[in-house]
């Protein structure tokens, strides 16, 4: 048995000590498989396959990440893709408020992708029939994410986003927008 289990100062007391030192791991064990069972099960992270779903909004936190009710649960959500400018950026809010004005207390269909660094499900999202991720491109308020989008939908989405700089609409009125994840990289 690693003494770790067992106070320093009573290994050497006989058997009842380690009859209780096995004790310790079999309780550690017991919480463990109620963890397992009952908490991670109940996480949206661990019952969520990439199955479409639906669920509602309840809050936009900024132009490509939101906050939804899933199953009684909330559920943040960051769209798959795009990036929309950061909140210190031109356009940030601009972002924000279409999104909020598109999706705020709507049910919305997520078509997961998967589960970024922070928690979040990336997902493409759709409402109404149409998806978000490409409204926001149109718009000319996000890129196309030149490091995660090289799925084939992501072509017709560079052909959005360059209508858009071609029209000049949204942040492409700016003579030289910078990406999130450049002007990210700046900041440090």
């Amino acid at each position: 048995m690693p003494p770790f289990f067992c106070p320093d100062n009573e290994l050497a007391v006989g058997r009842k000590v380690q009859r209780q030192c096995l004790w310790l791991p079999g309780l550690f064990s017991l919480f463990l498989c109620l963890f397992l069972i009952l908490g991670y099960g109940s996480c949206p992270a661990a019952t969520l396959s990439h199955e479409v779903f639906s669920a509602r909004v309840m809050k936009v936190v900024d132009g490509d990440s939101l906050e939804v009710n899933y199953q009684g649960k909330k559920l943040r959500v960051r769209l798959w893709g795009i990036d929309t400018p950061e909140w210190q950026q031109e356009f940030s809010h601009k972002a924000k408020a279409f999104t909020k004005n598109r999706v705020q207390g709507r049910w919305v269909e997520l078509q997961p992708k998967a589960w970024d660094k922070y928690g979040r499900l990336v997902a493409v999202v759709k409402v109404e029939g149409s998806t978000l991720n490409e409204e926001l491109l149109r718009e000319g308020l996000a890129w196309v994410h030149i490091y995660y989008c090289q799925e084939p939908i992501c072509r017709g989405w560079r052909q959005l986003e360059k209508e858009a700089r071609t029209a000049r609409r949204g942040l492409w009125q700016s003579k030289n927008p910078v990406p999130p994840w450049k002007w990210k990289q700046g900041r440090k």
